[in-house]
């Protein structure tokens, strides 16, 4: 059975699930997002392809017409 320790100088939760910025920090970029630039405010911009959406055959979700916009399905 387990122990528990309920000293109250020990925190109530232990967080487990990194944030978005520690994953980036530690993992580097997801595939399918790239770095454009920054905003006038110095925020940054960047773009994302199929491969952001999906991981099953990116390719396939591509436009047909490389002039056209990149639309991630919904």
């Amino acid at each position: 059975m387990d122990q528990h320790n309920d000293d109250p100088k020990n925190p109530s939760h232990t967080p487990t699930v990194r944030k978005g910025e520690e994953a980036v920090k530690n993992d580097g970029k997801e595939p399918g997002r790239h770095d454009s630039g920054t905003t006038g405010a110095g925020r940054p911009t960047g773009t994302s392809d199929a491969r952001d959406s999906t991981a099953v055959n990116p390719k396939a979700g591509e436009p047909i017409d490389p002039q056209s916009p990149k639309m991630p399905p919904a």
